[in-house]
C-alpha cells in the first residue's frame, strides 16, 4: 500500500524487483544460447555430411584411377587431385576439430596400438611431402620402445603428422629429424619426440602466437606455405587432453625444436628395436586378404555405396547393396530365408526411409548377430559410445579409407578362423571374363579400363570375325558375358548377331549400341539386356550389379 511504502521498504522492491528481471534475463539468455549451441550442433554435423560425401567420391575414385596402369599418363594430373581434395579433407577436419573443441565436445578413443606401425605409417606418409620440396626426412629411436601401447591412435597420429608436416611445410633446405625415446617419470611411461628442422625458424615472440587459432607466423615464406593456421592450435589442445606436455625452442634462420611428450600405457613388458625403413602402408596393400563371405553395404548415396563396395569386393567377399534402412531389412531378412545370412553390414547413418540408428535396432531386436558397422561424416563426441549401446560393432569415418575396411572384414573372418579351428576357408576370387566386341579402339579402351576398375577381366574382339571365333572363350576360360557393338566393319546388325549365335555360345549376351536396338531382335535372339551408349562407370557398375556380379564367380 502507498501509505506503508517508506525508503527501505521501496529501496528493498526496486532491488527485487531489478533482481528478478536480471534473472529472467539470464535465463532467457541461457535458454537462447541453448538453442543456438544446439542449432550449431546440427549445422555442423549437416556441414560435415555434406562436404565429406562428395570428397569420398573424389578421394575414392581418384585413389582407383591411381592404381590402374591404363592411367599412367595421367598419374600427374590425377596426384594433383587427390593432393587437393586430401588438402581439403584436412581444412574441413581443423575446421570441425576447432568447433568440437570450442564447445568441450572433442573426445579422446583410447584402444590397443601397435607403435612401430603406427610411426612406419606417418614416416611412409611424410616421406613424400618431404622428396617433394627435395628434403631428407629420418626417424630415430634414441632407446628401444614398447612394441604395443593403449591411446587414441587416430589423434597420436594426427598430432605427430602436424608437427612432422609442419617443420617439412617451413623448411626449404636441409632436412627434419624425429628422434624417439621412452622415459620413466615417477613410475609413468613418458613417450618423448624431438622434432628438430633446419627451417626458417621464429623469432621468440613469434612462438607463443603459433598456437592460436587462425593465426600464422607473419612471414613471406609463410604466404607460400599456405593453411588456414589450425593445425598447431589443434595439435597442441590434443596433447594437452592426452596429458602430455608441447615445448618449442628456435631462432630465426636456425630451424625449430618441438619436443612432444606424452604419457603412455604399455601394454606387456615388450620393448624392442625399431626399423623405420618399412612401408608399412604398401605392405598392407599388398597383403590384400583374399576371404570369402557376405557382406551388405547400406547408403543411399549410389557413388559410395559402389565405392565400399568396390573395396569389399576387392577381398573377395561378396557383396549386396541397399539404399536405405528399409531395403536394408528386407535384404538381410531374405537373406535368413535362403540360409546365406550376411557376415558384416555397413551402413550409413543418414538415410531416408529407416536411418542406420534406427535399423540396428531393429536388427538387434530380432536378433540379428552379423557384424554392423557404422559409415557416417558426422562424428560427434560420445558418438562411437552411443552407437555401440545401439548395437553397431564399429565405426568407420567417411571419406571412406579402404584399410579400414579391410582391416575390419580381417578381424571379422579371423574370428571365423579360430572358430573353425584353423581350417583353410579363405579362397581367391577369380575375377569374371567379359567378351567386349567394339571396333571403335577409344571406346573400347575406355570401357575396357572401366570394366578392370570394377574388378572384371577382358577378352576384346575388334571384328565380327574375331567376335564369332572368341564366342565359346578361352581354353578353359569360360565367358560370363558378351557386350556385342553391332556396327562392325565387316558384319552388321541381324547378320552379325544370327552368325554370333550359330557358334555354341558361352555366357550371357547383351547388346551394346549407340541407339535402341530393334525389339524384334531382342524378341528373336537369347539376348539378355541393352546397354545404350555413351557409358559411364556408374551406369556401367549399376548395369552389370544386375547382369553379371563379380562376386558371383568364386572358385
Amino acid at each position: 500500500m502507498k501509505s506503508s511504502i517508506d525508503e527501505d521498504v521501496f529501496e528493498k522492491s526496486v532491488r527485487y524487483a531489478v533482481s528478478r528481471k536480471e534473472l529472467e534475463f539470464a535465463r532467457a539468455m541461457s535458454q537462447r544460447n541453448a538453442a543456438e549451441n544446439t542449432a550449431k550442433d546440427k549445422f555442423i554435423a549437416h556441414l560435415s555430411h555434406e562436404l565429406r560425401t562428395p570428397l569420398t567420391s573424389i578421394l575414392g575414385y581418384t585413389s582407383i584411377l591411381l592404381e590402374n596402369d591404363k592411367t599412367i599418363p595421367f598419374q600427374n594430373e590425377l596426384k594433383v587431385i587427390s593432393n587437393n581434395g586430401k588438402h581439403l579433407l584436412n581444412l574441413l577436419n581443423d575446421v570441425l576439430d576447432l568447433s568440437k573443441i570450442a564447445a568441450d565436445k572433442f573426445e579422446l578413443r583410447e584402444k590397443p596400438t601397435n607403435l612401430q606401425e603406427l610411426l612406419i605409417e606417418v614416416n611412409s606418409l611424410l616421406t613424400v611431402s618431404a622428396i617433394d620440396k627435395g628434403l631428407a626426412l629420418a626417424f630415430h629411436s634414441q632407446t628401444k620402445l614398447p612394441e604395443n601401447i593403449s591411446l587414441d591412435d587416430l589423434r597420436f597420429k594426427q598430432i605427430l603428422v602436424n608437427l612432422i608436416g609442419n617443420a617439412i611445410k617451413f623448411t626449404d633446405v636441409g632436412g627434419v629429424s624425429v628422434n624417439i625415446s621412452l622415459m620413466t617419470v615417477d613410475t609413468e611411461n613418458i613417450l618423448k619426440f624431438q622434432i628438430v628442422d633446419t627451417g626458417i625458424g621464429m623469432a621468440e615472440q613469434q612462438i607463443n602466437s603459433i598456437f592460436v587459432p587462425f593465426k600464422q607466423v607473419e612471414d613471406v615464406y609463410n604466404r607460400k606455405a599456405g593453411g588456414a593456421g589450425l593445425g598447431l592450435s589443434i595439435t597442441a589442445e590434443i596433447v594437452k587432453q592426452m596429458g602430455g606436455k608441447l615445448e618449442v625452442k628456435s631462432e630465426i634462420g636456425n630451424g625449430s625444436i618441438f619436443t612432444l611428450s606424452v604419457p603412455c600405457k604399455l601394454l606387456g613388458d615388450s620393448l624392442i628395436d625399431y626399423d623405420f625403413n618399412v612401408d608399412y602402408k604398401r605392405e598392407i596393400e599388398t597383403k590384400l586378404p583374399k576371404l570369402t563371405g557376405r557382406a551388405l553395404v547400406v547408403d543411399d548415396v549410389f557413388e559410395i555405396r559402389e565405392l565400399a563396395g568396390y573395396f569389399v569386393k576387392k577381398t573377395g567377399v561378396k557383396v549386396e547393396f541397399a539404399s536405405n534402412g528399409e531395403q536394408a531389412l528386407l535384404k538381410v531378412a531374405q537373406a535368413q530365408r535362403e540360409n546365406s545370412p550376411f557376415d558384416v553390414i555397413f551402413m550409413d547413418l543418414h538415410m531416408p526411409v529407416l536411418t542406420g540408428e534406427e535399423t540396428v535396432q531393429i536388427l538387434r531386436k530380432e536378433g540379428n548377430k552379423a557384424n554392423v558397422v557404422a559409415m557416417t561424416a558426422a562424428l560427434n563426441k560420445g558418438l562411437y559410445k552411443d552407437l555401440t549401446q545401439l548395437g553397431f560393432d564399429a565405426l568407420i569415418a567417411k571419406p571412406i579409407d579402404k584399410l579400414e575396411i579391410w582391416k575390419v572384414l580381417e578381424n571379422e573372418f579371423s574370428q571365423t578362423v579360430a572358430q573353425n579351428k584353423g581350417q583353410a576357408i579363405h579362397k581367391t576370387q577369380t575375377k569374371p571374363l567379359i567378351h567386349l566386341v567394339e571396333d571403335d579402339m577409344d571406346s573400347a579402351n575406355i570401357m575396357q579400363m572401366m570394366l578392370e576398375q570394377l574388378d572384371y577381366r577382358v577378352l576384346h574382339s575388334s571384328t565380327a570375325k574375331q567376335a564369332i571365333a572368341n564366342a565359346d572363350g578361352k581354353s578353359g576360360d569360360t565367358i560370363a558375358l558378351h557386350l556385342l557393338d553391332l556396327g562392325l566393319p565387316d558384319l552388321k546388325g541381324e547378320a552379325f548377331i544370327s552368325a554370333f549365335f550359330d557358334k555354341q555360345i558361352a555366357g550371357k549376351v547383351s547388346i551394346l549400341s549407340g541407339s535402341q536396338p530393334d525389339s524384334a531382335l531382342l524378341e528373336r535372339f537369347p539376348i539378355v539386356d541393352h546397354l545404350i551408349k555413351p557409358v559411364s562407370k556408374d551406369m556401367l557398375c549399376e548395369w552389370l550389379q544386375k547382369n553379371c556380379d563379380p562376386s558371383d564367380f568364386v572358385s
